[in-house]
């Protein structure tokens, strides 16, 4: 039976995973944002804000909003910022990115799992739901606290003893193999479970890859690119043509297939990389970060694409 356990008075108005000060966007100057892979900056001036992504910037102007602070610029396609705490959703020229997390706060809703005991737990803004080979039960709990910023690492206390742990810093499923973007400890009844926490998505979505590295295809010009959508959706250039498709990280092996391209004609040399590139992706089994920041796509046959962050 699910034991349901409350935090002292106050501390559960709090939200959780805040991890910084009151102020707002509608006070700071300047917010730095983590978008999956990207890094944006939204810098405030009275009415107006400037919204910096990659190498680009759009300026904006606030408009009317029923709850947190939205800019836009009134175009087609339309950049907009809307920020609510510590989160914001932002659309770029049309395309939305991943949820934006302001830089030094963790997501308001977390996940944390781990193996060899089986264990996981769910933090939102008001309770932490933890099953372990000995505890299933839910509790209030206090607001992040960051104890360290070198990696950023964050603190998640309880009601009871039970307390989280988390570190911004890559982590890899000791069963599947499968990269998340935290790693977490959960201390509970005087053990400690250690595993990986947040979405495997974030850490390739929000940016453009660019293909370096793929057997002995020379890259020096147009090379293949690959973005990572919202929703499974991906796109990107093969090297001849323009190509969209799907992908899912989700389970133990990772699965990328595409549903169609252009259909231009190119030289020889563009063609056969877009010949090999489609049929290397269509078999890639995992997706992974190297210690170079390199994304890495590697195929049954065990052969890799490797790509890198395209500005």
């Amino acid at each position: 039976m699910m034991k349901i356990i409350k935090l002292a008075a106050g501390l559960s108005a709090l939200s959780v995973l805040a991890g910084c000060s009151s102020l707002t966007s509608d006070s700071k100057q300047s917010i730095q944002y983590q978008c999956g892979a990207a890094e944006v900056e939204l810098n405030f001036a009275g009415e107006s804000a400037t919204l910096h992504y990659k190498d680009s910037s759009v300026p904006l102007k606030r408009v009317v909003s029923a709850s947190g602070a939205r800019y836009n610029d009134d175009a087609d396609p339309i950049t907009q910022y809307w920020g609510k705490g510590s989160e914001a959703t932002i659309t770029w020229r049309g395309q939305e990115l991943p949820t934006c997390v302001e830089q030094g706060t963790l997501p308001k809703h977390f996940t944390g799992r781990g193996n060899e005991p089986f264990w996981q737990v769910a933090v939102n803004p008001q309770h932490m739901t933890i099953t372990t080979p000995d505890t299933e039960a839910i509790v209030d709990v206090s607001p992040a606290k960051v104890v360290s910023e070198s990696p950023y690492e964050w603190r998640i206390e309880s009601a009871t003893e039970t307390q989280l742990v988390v570190i911004n810093t890559l982590c890899r499923d000791s069963m599947s193999g499968r990269l998340y973007p935290y790693q977490v400890d959960l201390h509970e009844g005087g053990n400690v479970y250690s595993g990986c926490g947040g979405d495997s998505e974030w850490l390739v979505q929000g940016v453009e890859w660019q293909l370096v590295e793929f057997d002995e295809h020379s890259l020096n010009t147009k090379a293949p690119t690959l973005s990572f959508l919202a929703d499974g959706q991906l796109t990107g250039f093969n090297g001849c043509n323009r190509y969209f498709g799907q992908y899912n990280l989700g389970g133990e092996l990772a699965q990328i297939r595409l549903m169609g391209s252009t259909k231009m004609a190119c030289p020889d040399a563009a063609s056969q990389l877009e010949l090999d590139f489609s049929e290397a992706m269509q078999r890639v089994y995992q997706v992974s970060i190297d210690n170079k920041e390199r994304l890495v796509l590697t195929t049954r046959g065990n052969r890799q694409l490797i790509f890198v962050e395209h500005n």
